[in-house]
């Protein structure tokens, strides 16, 4: 079966954001990055929060919202959240975009294989 290509895209969650208002700018943002994803492609989300809004929210909070993402919308297959120091700024996704693509280099094959795995031969 043919590798899919695998593509990340990063989520920066505004600061001043109320824990209200996260789970529609969550759904919306990940809607957002899934358009035009394709039935070849894996898509990974990697969301930034600043830390005191993560602190705020509850982990319980980020599991549920972004595991119902996922549960709903086969356009995308894992979603993670860092916490970031202060606020998110292209230089903060730059960082994490380095870190995801050194993980995708030594892992990536791993995440093709689980998805070759589970298509019915």
């Amino acid at each position: 079966m043919a590798k899919k290509s695998i593509r990340v895209a990063h989520v920066g969650v505004p600061g001043d954001l109320s824990v209200l208002k996260l789970k529609g700018h969550l759904k919306s943002a990940l809607a957002e990055v899934a358009e035009g994803t394709s039935e070849e492609e894996i898509l990974l989300v990697k969301v930034l929060v600043p830390r005191p809004l993560g602190l705020r929210a509850g982990e319980k909070l980020f599991d549920k919202v972004l595991q119902g993402i996922v549960d709903k919308d086969p356009r995308v297959s894992r979603v993670s959240v860092e916490f970031v120091d202060g606020g998110v700024t292209p230089e903060k996704i730059a960082e994490s975009e380095a870190r995801t693509q050194k993980e995708i280099d030594a892992y990536g094959h791993l995440l093709q294989e689980s998805t070759d795995d589970e298509q019915p031969g």
